[in-house]
C-alpha cells in the first residue's frame, strides 16, 4: 500500500513539474494562458472500516486549470496588433485553401494580426479575425456569430472612369523664331513623331483607361499658318497619341487663334472612336510672343482609390481612409466570452474551442457589458509571472524527491520482510 501511495505522489509531483515547465517555456508567447494543478486526496474506505485509523491511499490529479487573468500589456505600435484589456475573445476562423474549406470558429486572447495576401485581417496560422457587417455610420448590423465574416482590408475602392476629355491650357507662340524644330509653315514634310522638324510643340498629359490604368496621352501641335496681311489668323493642327499609339482625329484637329491671341475656332477637338475616343480641350489656350508654355493640365478620368489610412477604435470598428475622401467603416471586431472558461479545449498556438464545459459562446462588443475594450497598436503578453513558477517549480521538486524518498522507504521495509527467516 505505501509503496502505491508514494508511486502517485511521484506521478502527481511530475504532473506538477511538467505544467510548471510548459508555462516557463511560453513566458513570451502572447495571449498564452498559464496553468496550475489541482489535486485531490484518495480514500479507499469501506462500511466497516473505522473511520479514526482510515489513512489515505494517495493523492490524484482532480484537473490542469487554466488561469485566464490579464496579461500586461506592451505597444507595438503595429496598427493591426490588438490587445484585449478586460474579459473576452477574440472569435477566428480558419481560411480555405486550395484543399481545404473554412473552419469553425475557434477563440483566442493572442491578437498579433497582419494582412495575408488576400487582404485578410489574420494570424501567423492564416485564421481571420471574424467581424460583424456594418452599416455607413459604423454599428454592426447584426450580433449574431453566425453571421460574422472574415475581416477583409480592400486595398482599392471605388470604380474606375476612363479619360474622356483631356484639358489643356497652354500659351502657343505667335512668332515663327519660336516654333522648336518645325522646318516649314506649312509643314513641307508629312507628320512623323519621331522627326522633330515636322511639328512645333510636343506636351505629355496623363490619362486612365478602362480599368484605371495610367497611360500616356501624347500632344502634338504643328503650326500648318501664320498671320498675314491677307489674314489675321494663325492656325494649328494636333496630333495625339496615347501609349505610342496614334488616335486619328474624327475631324480636322485644328484650333485657329484670332488676333487678340484668343481661341476663335477648334477649342474642342476629338480624337479616336468607341471605347479609344478622347477630346482634347484647349479652352483657355492663347497665343502670345512668348515661348511654348503649358499653364495647365488635366483629364477626367479616375483609377480605383488606393488604401491611405486605416483605424482600429476602442469600441472595435475598423474605419478606412482612400484617396483623399471620408473615412469608411469596413466591420465590426467580434468579442466573445463563456460562462465556464476553464471549460475551453485549447487547441495550441493560444486558441481554444468551446466544450460542453465551456457553455455556449456569447457575443458582444468590445466595451460593452462583460466585454473589455480593445486597444490597437498593443499586444497582450502572457500572463505567466515567471518568478511565481520558478517557486512552484522549487516547491514540485522537493515532493518529487520526497515521494521518491517515501517509496525507497517502502522497499527497504519490503527487504526487510522478504530477509527474515525462520
Amino acid at each position: 500500500m505505501s509503496m502505491t501511495t508514494a508511486l502517485s505522489g511521484l506521478m502527481a509531483a511530475q504532473t506538477e513539474i511538467s505544467t510548471t515547465s510548459n508555462n516557463i517555456a511560453n513566458v513570451g508567447t502572447m495571449g498564452f494562458r498559464g496553468s496550475r494543478v489541482e489535486f485531490s486526496d484518495v480514500f479507499s474506505t469501506s462500511p466497516f472500516s473505522a473511520a479514526r485509523t482510515a489513512v489515505g491511499t494517495g493523492v490524484q490529479v482532480q484537473r490542469v486549470v487554466q488561469d485566464f487573468s490579464q496579461g500586461n500589456v506592451v505597444t507595438t505600435g503595429n496598427l493591426l496588433d490588438i490587445a484585449i484589456e478586460g474579459q473576452g475573445f477574440f472569435a477566428l476562423q480558419q481560411l480555405a485553401t486550395e484543399n481545404s474549406v473554412r473552419g469553425g470558429a475557434i477563440y483566442s486572447r493572442s491578437g498579433a494580426f497582419a494582412l495575408n495576401k488576400d487582404g485578410y485581417v489574420a494570424d501567423h496560422g492564416n485564421r481571420a479575425l471574424l467581424a460583424w457587417p456594418v452599416a455607413a455610420d459604423g454599428k454592426p448590423l447584426t450580433e449574431d456569430l453566425i453571421r460574422a465574416e472574415p475581416l477583409q482590408i480592400p486595398m482599392q475602392r471605388g470604380e474606375p472612369v476612363p479619360t474622356a476629355t483631356i484639358n489643356v491650357q497652354a500659351t502657343l507662340p505667335s512668332e515663327v523664331s519660336n516654333l522648336g524644330q518645325q522646318a516649314a509653315v506649312p509643314p513641307s514634310k508629312p507628320f512623323d513623331a519621331a522627326d522633330p522638324t515636322t511639328f512645333a510643340h510636343h506636351t505629355v498629359v496623363p490619362a486612365f483607361d478602362a480599368e484605371g490604368k495610367g497611360m500616356e496621352a501624347d500632344v502634338y501641335f504643328i503650326r500648318t499658318a501664320s498671320a498675314s496681311p491677307a489674314s489675321p489668323n494663325t492656325t494649328y493642327e494636333m496630333r495625339m497619341f496615347v501609349d505610342g499609339v496614334e488616335r486619328v482625329a474624327t475631324t480636322p484637329a485644328t484650333v485657329t487663334f484670332g488676333a487678340d491671341g484668343r481661341i476663335a475656332a477648334g477649342a474642342l477637338n476629338g480624337f479616336g472612336t468607341g471605347v479609344d475616343a478622347m477630346a482634347l480641350d484647349l479652352t483657355g489656350s492663347n497665343l502670345a510672343a512668348a515661348p511654348f508654355t503649358v499653364n495647365t493640365a488635366s483629364h477626367d478620368g479616375k483609377s480605383r482609390e488606393q488604401l491611405t489610412n486605416l483605424d482600429i477604435d476602442n469600441l472595435g470598428g475598423v474605419w478606412a481612409t482612400y484617396g483623399t475622401g471620408q473615412r469608411v467603416a469596413l466591420g465590426q471586431v467580434v468579442l466573445s466570452t463563456f460562462s465556464n472558461p476553464q471549460g475551453l479545449r485549447s487547441l495550441g498556438k493560444a486558441t481554444f474551442a468551446a466544450t460542453a464545459e465551456s457553455g455556449p459562446v456569447q457575443t458582444g462588443l468590445p466595451g460593452s457589458a462583460g466585454f473589455g475594450a480593445l486597444r490597437s497598436g498593443a499586444l497582450e503578453r502572457s500572463n505567466v509571472e515567471l518568478t511565481e513558477e520558478l517557486v512552484n517549480l522549487i516547491s514540485a521538486q522537493r515532493n518529487y524527491q520526497a515521494s521518491a524518498k517515501a517509496m525507497e522507504t517502502s522497499t527497504s521495509l519490503m527487504q526487510s520482510i522478504m530477509n527474515i527467516r525462520s
